[in-house]
């Protein structure tokens, strides 16, 4: 009986073990999971009625604060901050610390009570500071709350509350008070925890030719923003990958793909991956896994394309260049707008799906659903950008300037007006272009849209050049910023007054035109910028006839000097005008006001006057007229005059002190 069950039991066993190899992938791990509780740090921000908790320091741009006051018994709740969880999990028993800074204000010191709850689903937990601490000046305050092991659904609402009582003034003044802030960097409230901030998966590596892609999932409950607010990145081999991932949101997520091609002496085998993320400052995320590549080979059921619409967040890169032209009536603009990176992914990827009915309702490449038809059934969704999709969307931003504010604004998040001057429906025929590079495959390579077009000016009103263009800095779709500027006039049609805030400039004017240039790299996306000209209809304002004016006057003003000097030295008003002339000149190149210049030539003229009365006058004698006719010596001044007649009695002026010399014999 009992080698009988020895027997039924190994047999068993036999079974399960070739049971467990029959299910084990032939070549491939599992898709690879992390990651358990975290300690990490959630930051306060909004109102004190309506705030919120984010990981996410670049979110800590506006100060908040509420100020309690002596006269405000009882207990005070200074705020709750809330977030709905996104993700399952279990969290341990841990200490979660609260700080938050305080000033006290008109008084030595206050004494309070505090007390933090900490809502965690249907739980509750409570902490104070201690028995009644002690403030003075500024600090923090700051709470310990014991939190029990537990779990966490997805849709559980994690809440904070402040509350404070009993509070003690030490020599207070008349506007005494203690002051608690949150939600900038210089005031940075917090609480840490020990929780679970983000699920990531490694999917199976997707193989083409010597391309090989790497999908990694990211769970949490912050959409995509887990990726686009934090920074992180792939290593292959222990390689960090430079190119930039292809990010595709999901329900739950974001999906971020990233690119390794291979090098050629690459072979087949076992390759090692890291992915890192780092959500905040101190705090990096990261998991490894392996993955069975063969090199040359295409494998993955969707290959390295995307099935839906990549994000454009991520920070790409942008250049912007304006070369315009100003004739006086009207202004003719180029716009270059260049970007890489995401944005570029997610222009090439909605270009390849003209008509997708499966696009997500608020995607903006549904307006392009009408042209479905004009492009051919082979050419969509074919992983590459065709001429059928390029003519697609050129005729779709050219048919109406709403259409082309929405695409510029709505798609790549950029302000229209302030690239074009005005309203795009105000703009006269315009022609645009779409470079896509050396490559019309779907990667992150640069695109070039040229907007070539043109509006009419009001003489006397302000024009427009350009100003602070990026719609929505808080979403992180660019990084790097740099704007170009070139704006170019006729001889006959001058720019007036320049006015510029926050953006330096170039102002140059010539005969034959005024120029005004911008050259700024590594733009804030947040910076406030603008640039405007007030064009005038007074041709004398403008470059040739200012010019022509100005050297006439001076011509003038020389002439009348030489003139009013014919009897004492002219060095000083030539001098003078000289001097004015060169001051003008600079002025003039460099492009101040054309009032300065017109101001300073006319000085020239007005000063010419008192400078050549009060010249020293000639002395003759110093070189006296060597002839063979007869001289005589003025008594008055002794200056030597010659005798240039012999009609006697003779009279004639000094040469020297213009008194009447008679002669008579």
């Amino acid at each position: 009986m009992t080698g009988n069950r020895v027997a039924s039991a190994i047999f068993l066993t036999i079974m399960l073990v070739m049971t467990s190899f029959a299910l084990s992938p032939a070549s491939a791990e599992a898709p690879v999971d992390c990651c358990t509780s975290t300690d990490f740090d959630l930051f306060l921000i909004g109102e004190s009625t309506d705030g919120s908790l984010t990981p996410f320091q670049g979110d800590l741009d506006q100060e908040y604060s509420v100020l309690v006051t002596p006269s405000i018994g009882g207990e005070v709740n200074i705020g709750s901050w809330e977030v709905i969880w996104g993700i399952d999990g279990s969290y341990p028993e841990h200490g979660w610390t609260f700080n938050m800074p305080y000033k006290v204000e008109g008084a030595v010191g206050v004494t309070i009570n505090s007390t933090l709850d900490i809502k965690i689903g249907g739980s509750i937990y409570s902490g104070d500071a201690g028995i009644a601490p002690y403030l003075t000046g500024e600090g923090d305050l700051q709470i310990t709350v014991n939190v029990d092991a537990g779990e966490i659904r997805d849709g559980d609402l994690v809440e904070l509350s402040l509350s404070v009582r009993s509070l003690l003034f030490s020599s207070p003044g008349e506007d005494a008070g203690l002051r608690f802030i949150w939600g900038s960097e210089d005031y940075t409230s917090k609480i840490s925890t020990r929780f679970p901030l983000l699920e990531i998966t490694a999917k199976d590596a997707s193989v083409k030719g010597r391309l090989i892609y790497f999908p990694i999932i990211i769970n949490s409950g912050f959409d995509d923003r887990m990726w686009s607010s934090s920074s992180g990145g792939i290593s292959v081999q222990n390689t960090e990958l430079s190119e930039k991932p292809i990010a595709t949101r999901l329900d739950s997520g974001v999906e971020v793909t990233f690119v390794w091609e291979a090098p050629e002496d690459a072979q087949s085998g076992t390759y090692s991956i890291r992915f890192h993320l780092e959500p905040q400052s101190g705090l990096e995320v990261s998991m490894s896994r392996t993955h069975e590549i063969t090199i040359g080979e295409d494998t993955g059921p969707t290959g390295w394309y995307p099935a839906s619409e990549p994000l454009q967040s991520g920070g790409s890169d942008l250049e912007i260049d304006l070369d315009v032209k100003f004739d006086g009536d009207s202004m003719n603009r180029v716009v270059s707008i260049t970007f890489d990176g995401a944005m570029s992914q997610w222009m090439r990827w909605g270009l390849d799906n003209i008509g997708n009915e499966s696009l997500n309702s608020n995607s903006w490449w549904r307006n392009l659903n009408t042209y479905s038809d004009s492009v051919p059934s082979v050419e969509k969704n074919n992983g590459r950008v065709d001429d059928s999709e390029l003519l697609a969307l050129t005729a779709h931003l050219t048919g109406s300037g709403s259409d082309l504010r929405s695409f510029i604004s709505d798609g790549l998040s950029l302000e229209i007006e302030s690239l074009v001057g005005v309203n795009p429906v105000d703009l006269g025929p315009t022609e645009i272009t779409l470079d896509m590079g050396g490559t019309r495959a779907f990667n992150a390579e640069a695109i070039i849209i040229t907007i070539d077009t043109s509006s009419r000016v009001e003489l006397g009103s302000r024009q427009l050049l350009v100003e602070n263009f990026i719609r929505n800095p808080g979403n992180d779709y660019w990084q790097d910023i740099d704007l170009d500027i070139e704006i170019k006039t006729t001889m006959l049609a001058g720019l007036g007054a320049i006015s510029a805030e926050e953006i330096d400039y170039s102002h140059r004017r010539w005969i034959f035109m005024e120029m005004i240039t911008v050259d700024a790299n590594e733009l804030d996306p947040e910076l406030v910028y603008r640039i405007e000209f007030l064009p005038t209809a007074n041709m004398a304002f403008s470059p040739l006839i200012s010019a022509m004016i100005s050297v006439f006057a001076l011509c003038a003003a020389i002439g009348m000097g030489l003139l009013m000097t014919r009897k004492r030295v002219s060095v000083p008003s030539l001098l003078t005008v000289v001097t004015l002339g060169g001051l003008a000149f600079i002025v003039y190149v460099l492009g101040m006001p054309m009032q300065i210049v017109l101001g300073i030539v006319g000085s020239s003229i007005l000063l010419v006057f008192p400078v050549a009365l009060v010249s020293p006058r000639l002395d003759p004698s110093n070189n006296p007229r060597r002839g063979s006719g007869p001289t005589i010596q003025c008594p008055a001044c002794d200056t030597i005059n010659s005798v240039e007649s012999n009609v006697r009695p003779l009279r004639f002026e000094c040469k020297g002190c213009d008194v009447i010399l008679r002669i008579e014999e």
